[in-house]
């Protein structure tokens, strides 16, 4: 760097320096590394520095390491305290509010009668009796001031849904247990609350739904006994087919006739057992319903980037807020318990898991709300209030905001604006005062795009790196572990690259102005890194898990008989064996030293020329699966066994062929088509008529039905544009035994009881034919 290049300011900052040390003083000569030097002419705008001492250097970022380390600290421990903030019970059975000991009596007799999946006694028999018996028990109880109506309905229908890929859904004689509470001279608009009672097999499904449905019996009794009127009327949905893929609400909303009084709903569910409930969808389009949220709830949890997470389809499930939101055009408030989501859907879903503080502060947001909205003014006419989506969240579970997203956009627009008015006045003034200003900003840009960058790369190798030496999800058991392990390191490597900033471009001997400006532009970008990773570790505080609870691993287990017919209806292929799944993203990598007849030799190998593989998929979740295994075992010979035939096959006048099939079978059956080359599936029986294809291309259509139901018959369309010798389409059902005798065997049991008690292998019998027409 040449002397001449220097300005004004630098050389009297340099005289003046040297007058300070006196003509005595020995010179010391300058010695700046290479690459302090190309850097310090990249963004410094050529000022000559001196190198730092490295001890200097590390202690003067030890007090912000410590101060962000100590940040990071009371910002997780205020979310974990907000977390467990729960209420203090009151008084017992004290009239005209929520006995939490009262719904738990509820949830621990309906969770006594075992897993209640659609179709079995249990779950249409025995739930469905004990639910009348309690809402019959209810309505001697009630004032003179209400009317109790009650009402089962067994719909029969059809839907397709983009979920999972898409898929087409069919029901016959599900149940639903609907509860209409209304003034004594009726009501010509309501509001309604949605809970599920099934559950999905073999699992008892304490928080997936049966407490919310307490909750509802709970709520129901409280309301019916007040002396105060309502408005509008209150109906209460128990509805027994939600783990099908929201069958039962499609029925109630598309069938029943008290669907046309809704005018908003309340949908009680669970993505985990416990804790604070959170409000995660809102609307659409209904601010209304947020604000009288807010008013209402007495402990209110909700959070706006839960919405955008849940409605963006990356977590691969789904509730009956869909189900009124795009059939019946109802806005509603989705709330769902969400503490430790890894016993969601196992066998450890009991009763004994759920506090009664998280039962008694659900009770008490639910009877407020629903009290708010059945005497509101805004319910009878709520269309007019159909003006834009909400912004919402709360504040560390003490209060929420909320304010219309339109209000957002402007504040955004206000900032943005802001910035670029601001950047552009530095940006106009003359050239030699922005010169300096210039590089400065586009320095501190770059060092906060490479933090976020070198932190996203680092916390990627390691996860690599766990992965490689078999220690996937190790950290599971214990949720701080993950936090050390990925939190610390991104923390790390953000001070490290903001370390470096400060040592080669942020250096002491420039002028004070300009030492200044650099210390601003570095608070800033360190600010800006540490505030994204923050945002992005707050997203899943909320979601921690208790370390001190097992965390089950997933897997499925179907003791499977799979038959494959040729164009002339003859067998061509005939096995048997378990076929096993593992739904968590180790695999059974964890599971194959404790069951060594699981190994890569079984792996299971694609039919290319049947639908999803050949296998009995209970849902189209094949995507997501990356490996099977399929172990040899002996066939199945089911007591009520499927039957599957073609009634009729006759060429349309519009010169396409109908084929008409009827099957019998168990409560749940999955049927697969795959078209042939020259060969388009044009129309069908199902959904709306026009067939939806599944990932992959093949047509997926999911089967279930009550405790009784007639021969399921339906036909498929297929417009042949070409002659093949091998056919035109083939088609494949799976009947899945998940109730009864029917869906045990010897061989599944034994495999299943050497499975190691951390997991949960969810098991049953099923059979699987194929046929080409």
């Amino acid at each position: 760097m040449e002397w001449g290049s220097e300005s004004a300011a630098v050389r009297r900052h340099r005289v003046g320096g040297e007058r300070r040390d006196g003509p005595g003083a020995t010179p010391q000569p300058e010695r700046e590394a290479p690459a302090q030097d190309s850097l310090a002419d990249s963004c410094g705008g050529g000022a000559r520095t001196r190198k730092r001492s490295g001890a200097g250097s590390a202690l003067s970022e030890a007090p912000a390491a410590l101060g962000l380390a100590l940040y990071l600290l009371a910002l997780r421990t205020l979310v974990q305290l907000s977390l467990q903030q729960l209420v203090l019970r009151g008084a017992p059975g004290h009239r005209g509010e929520f006995d939490a000991g009262q719904a738990r009596d509820y949830l621990e007799h309906i969770t006594a009668i075992g897993p209640r999946t659609t179709g079995s006694p249990e779950n249409e028999i025995l739930t469905v009796h004990y639910l009348l018996e309690q809402i019959k028990l209810i309505e001697v109880q009630s004032s003179s001031l209400h009317k109790i109506s009650v009402d089962v309905q067994r719909p029969t229908g059809s839907f397709s849904i983009d979920f999972l890929g898409g898929f087409t859904s069919y029901y016959d004689n599900i149940t639903n247990v609907v509860v209409k509470l209304e003034p004594r001279d009726g009501a010509q608009h309501a509001v309604l609350a949605n809970c599920h009672f099934d559950s999905v097999a073999n699992s008892p499904g304490a928080s997936d739904d049966a407490v919310s449905c307490s909750v509802m019996l709970e709520v129901l009794r409280v309301l019916s006994t007040s002396s105060e009127a309502l408005h509008h009327a209150v109906i209460f949905l128990f509805n027994g087919a939600e783990e099908n893929v929201l069958q039962a609400s499609h029925g109630f909303i598309t069938q029943h006739p008290w669907a046309s009084l809704i005018r908003a709903f309340i949908n009680l569910e669970a993505a985990g057992v416990g804790g604070k409930e959170l409000v995660f969808q809102t609307g659409p389009e209904n601010p209304w319903l947020v604000q009288a949220y807010v008013s209402a709830a007495k402990h209110p949890f909700a959070s706006v980037v839960a919405q955008e997470v849940f409605q963006s389809g990356i977590i691969p499930s789904d509730t009956d807020f869909r189900i009124y939101r795009d059939f019946g055009n109802i806005p509603g408030i989705d709330l769902a318990f969400i503490e430790n989501g890894y016993i969601y859907h196992t066998k450890y879903d009991t009763a004994d898991r759920i506090l009664t503080d998280s039962i008694q502060r659900a009770g008490d947001n639910i009877l407020a709300v629903l009290k708010y909205l059945a005497t509101s003014d805004m319910l009878a006419t709520s269309s007019k209030y159909r003006h834009g989506n909400m912004v919402f969240f709360d504040v560390f579970g003490l209060f929420v905001i909320a304010y219309p997203s339109r209000v957002g956009s402007i504040i955004n627009y206000m900032v943005v604006m802001a910035v670029v008015l601001y950047l552009g006045k530095k940006f106009l003034q003359p050239k030699h005062k922005t010169a300096n200003y210039t590089k400065d900003f586009f320095c501190g840009l770059g060092i906060t795009l490479i933090s976020w960058f070198t932190s996203l790369v680092t916390v990627l190798i390691i996860a690599v790196f766990i992965s490689l030496i078999g220690q996937s999800l190790s950290w599971y058991n214990h949720f701080y572990v993950s936090v050390c392990l990925y939190g610390t390191a991104a923390v790390a490597k953000i001070i490290f690259i903001h370390t470096l900033a400060k040592r080669f471009y942020f250096v002491i001997n420039f002028i004070y102005l300009a030492k200044s400006t650099k210390k601003t532009m570095l608070t800033l970008t360190l600010v800006c890194s540490v505030t994204l990773l923050l945002v992005c570790s707050g997203a899943f505080f909320p979601y921690s898990s208790n370390p001190a609870s097992p965390k089950p691993k997933r897997v499925f287990l179907q003791h499977v008989t799979r038959t494959f017919h040729d164009l002339d209806g003859n067998i061509v292929k005939r096995d048997s064996g378990i076929w096993i799944n593992g739904f968590d993203y180790t695999g059974m990598s964890h599971i194959t030293s404790h069951i060594p007849e699981i190994n890569d030799t079984i792996r299971a190998h694609c039919e290319e020329s049947a639908p999803l593989c050949g296998f009995p998929w209970y849902l189209p979740v094949h995507f997501l699966i990356r490996k099977n295994w399929y172990l040899p075992a002996a066939e199945v010979s089911p007591r009520d066994p499927a039957h599957f035939r073609l009634v009729s096959k006759e060429r349309t006048p519009w010169d396409s062929v109908k084929l008409t099939f009827e099957a019998t079978g168990p409560s749940h059956m999955s049927f697969y088509v795959r078209t042939h080359k020259g060969s388009t599936l044009s129309q069908w029986s199902l959904g709306n008529g026009t067939p939806v294809t599944s990932k992959g291309g093949d047509y997926f259509v999911f089967y279930s039905h009550g405790l009784q139901a007639s021969a399921w018959q339906f036909w498929i369309e297929v417009q042949v544009l070409e002659e093949q010798p091998e056919g035109m389409v083939t088609v494949a059902i799976a009947a899945h035994y998940l109730s009864g005798e029917d869906k045990r065997s010897s061989q599944l049991d034994a495999l299943r009881d050497k499975f190691p008690d951390w997991t949960f292998p969810s098991a049953w019998v099923c059979t699987y034919d194929l046929f080409v027409f």
